[in-house]
């Protein structure tokens, strides 16, 4: 007989399992404090069946559940950019953090779904030559009295023609937290995913230099913006910076090096640090020639240079089959370890350097996240 899952986590991941949501989203319920290596507290009947990044498995939370009934949902008037009014935080004194996952009730008229917009986020001070950045609301931040919510700023890889649109057509962000937001009572983190490449989509490194000052509009610009617009938390641990391949190498450089911005950082099949292919180029054009300021920038030296990192959540995956970065991950996640990180690591299994191994391992680092920025219950 199937035993029912006791802990808020097992629960919680029973229900996406038992509606049919990724493999990464249960793994980042089911991940301990160090590695993934199954879905602990799980029964047999839970078992999981692996298969292009999706997810299969028997649950007694199918035959327990009962749907339920279909709210009227009232729309909130919103502003020109498409955001609702009432997200504006004009007026309105942000809080540090909240518990939301004790202090939050859901109304009964809030939307089933979040809303996806495309924002132009001015280059103010860094004059950076950026695209239109993906905006994603869950359904907590669409209602009439919206609760200040945490921040991630996810970014893409860097390939031809690559930038914000493919952490949705390749990372499928926007189903990803509406996955997210039906297990825990509409709540997700607002997430931005601006443009750190350039219209061109070239591979400015997420420093400043002659490449354009990739790092102050993703630590100055992108942060004016977003606490301007949008009703959020300030701490930096509600706040966190991810990405896949150059994108999760900016995440470790902003996490490691910007912990009083960023307090929590999802690293997917990233770099070892900033780099154009060659190191001589890279310093060339990315560091003005300056060695020493190529070393300083590099996650290793920032992390020694910050250390300890008493408050930070650090998530670490790769796929299986990725012959590039593969060898990276676990020196990296070492690495914010010994730094003092709380670190969990993933590697997704048969996959390669790819937008299916993002997917999932996006998916597992902001379920993993849920509970520690205050949005889900720990597990006990």
């Amino acid at each position: 007989m199937a035993r029912t899952p006791t802990t808020p986590r097992a629960r919680r991941g029973a229900a996406l399992l038992a509606g049919g949501l990724g493999i990464g989203l249960v793994v980042g319920l089911a991940v301990g404090g160090l590695a993934v290596v199954g879905l602990g507290g799980w029964s047999a009947s839970h078992a999981v069946a692996v298969s292009g990044g999706q997810a299969a498995a028997t649950s007694t939370a199918r035959a327990q559940s009962s749907p339920r009934p279909v709210p009227t949902y009232t729309p909130v008037p919103t502003s020109s950019l498409g955001i609702p009014a009432t997200e504006s935080p004009a007026g309105s004194t942000a809080p540090g953090s909240v518990d939301l996952a004790t202090t939050w009730t859901a109304p009964a008229d809030m939307p089933s779904a979040g809303r996806l917009l495309h924002e132009t986020i001015p280059a103010t001070t860094s004059h950076f030559v950026a695209r239109q950045a993906l905006v994603y609301l869950p359904p907590a931040a669409l209602t009439a009295d919206p609760p200040h919510l945490p921040v991630d700023v996810l970014l893409s890889g860097q390939s031809r023609g690559a930038g914000p649109n493919g952490v949705q057509s390749g990372g499928q962000i926007e189903q990803t937290m509406n996955a997210l937001a039906t297990v825990d009572r509409g709540l997700t983190p607002i997430v931005v995913v601006p443009d750190q490449l350039g219209p061109r989509s070239s591979n400015p490194m997420c420093v400043d230099g002659k490449l354009g000052n990739s790092r102050t509009y993703l630590t100055k610009d992108v942060p004016a913006w977003i606490t301007s617009h949008l009703t959020v938390q300030t701490a930096a641990s509600a706040w966190t910076i991810g990405g896949f391949s150059q994108g999760g190498t900016c995440a470790i450089q902003l996490g490691a090096g910007d912990p009083s911005r960023f307090g929590n950082l999802i690293d997917v099949s990233g770099e070892d640090g900033p780099t154009l292919g060659n190191t001589a180029e890279t310093i060339a054009d990315g560091f003005a020639g300056s060695r020493a300021a190529w070393l300083a920038a590099q996650p290793e030296a920032l992390l020694r240079a910050n250390a300890p990192y008493r408050d930070t959540n650090a998530f670490f995956a790769v796929g299986q089959l990725d012959t590039t970065y593969g060898s990276v991950m676990p020196v990296q996640a070492a690495r914010a370890r010994a730094a003092g990180m709380h670190v969990a690591t993933w590697v997704v299994p048969g996959d390669k350097h790819n937008w299916t191994t993002a997917r999932a391992a996006l998916a597992a680092g902001l379920a993993w996240m849920q509970s520690r920025i205050g949005l889900a219950p720990a597990d006990g």
